[in-house]
């Protein structure tokens, strides 16, 4: 009977010691059940939150956890939180909405998450997409602080500014180099022989459209009318900050034999044509004019 007690009284500090080390699996986002955080800056792990190509990272994510491995994500489109599960799988990392994460920070009313390229299950440590990072802020964090102020954290800085001056001065420089425009070129019509319809990029039932593709990839559509004879072109074109527009290449792959003689008639519309009827803004990003590159749809009609 003496042992039994001596055993329970030995028992009884090894309990509260394996309890004291015990730990839930995954990540303790039931911690902070029903905290709605904002994202409220987004930027790469250089600072910055454009990248060589033009791109700017934008704010736009708005969520709430309803346990440790479930969470409600808000879409601007429908006016709704949608609920995901949240796939824990090592250390850090996690997965929600089809996309992976790695949590860098957790607390009341702040949290910071880097996404992670993976392939084949194996994260690009290297790849670009690996290195963002997003700030949220709980939402009554930023009602009670300056929300102007926290909300101004998400747009372009004095480092972005620089950059951007730096990269301009590199494709203005470089033609063969470009650099998407957040401004994207303006073609405005001087005559009524010619229409111009920049494409806007329409979500369908199967695909969302992604707002960074208007100015990453602008597309035009050109009508000229009484050309000399029909034809139907696309072509990509350089406009530099001046607004002059030069033929870069047939998107259509063209025969060797053809390639000279077609390129050379894509030039001469583009010289003859375009460069008389249109007037021309060049792109800008930040209020800087710079080099960059457009796609063109050029048809013309014989009436």
């Amino acid at each position: 009977m003496t042992r039994l007690r001596f055993l329970v009284i030995l028992l009884i500090p090894l309990l509260c010691f394996s309890c004291k080390k015990f730990r839930r699996p995954g990540l303790p986002f039931g911690d902070f059940k029903g905290t709605h955080f904002t994202e409220v800056q987004r930027i790469y792990t250089n600072g910055l939150k454009f990248d060589k190509q033009g791109y700017q990272l934008e704010p736009s994510w708005r969520l709430f956890f309803v346990s440790d491995d479930s969470v409600n994500v808000y879409s601007p489109k429908t006016k709704r939180y949608y609920g995901f599960h949240v796939y824990f799988d090592h250390d850090s990392t996690f997965n929600m909405v089809d996309a992976w994460f790695k949590l860098r920070k957790l607390a009341p009313d702040s949290m910071i998450l880097q996404a992670l390229r993976v392939e084949n299950k194996i994260i690009k440590d290297h790849d670009e997409g690996s290195k963002v990072l997003l700030t949220f802020y709980s939402d009554r964090y930023i009602k009670s602080h300056d929300s102007r102020k926290i909300m101004a954290m998400g747009l372009p800085c004095k480092k972005d500014s620089a950059f951007v001056k730096l990269r301009s001065k590199q494709v203005n420089t470089q033609p063969d180099s470009t650099f998407s425009a957040r401004e994207p070129v303006v073609l405005k019509s001087k005559t009524p022989l010619v229409k111009v319809e920049k494409v806007k990029n329409e979500s369908t039932p199967i695909n969302e459209a992604d707002a960074a593709d208007d100015y990453l990839a602008p597309e035009y559509n050109i009508t000229i009318h009484k050309t000399y004879e029909g034809f139907n072109y696309i072509m990509y074109v350089y406009v530099d900050e001046r607004g002059k527009m030069t033929f870069r290449n047939s998107v259509v792959p063209l025969m060797p034999e053809f390639k000279a003689s077609y390129e050379q008639v894509m030039r001469g519309i583009v010289d003859g044509y375009l460069m008389h009827y249109l007037d021309i803004t060049p792109g800008k990003t930040l209020g800087i004019s710079h080099s960059t590159c457009i796609l063109l749809n050029v048809a013309g009609k014989l009436e």
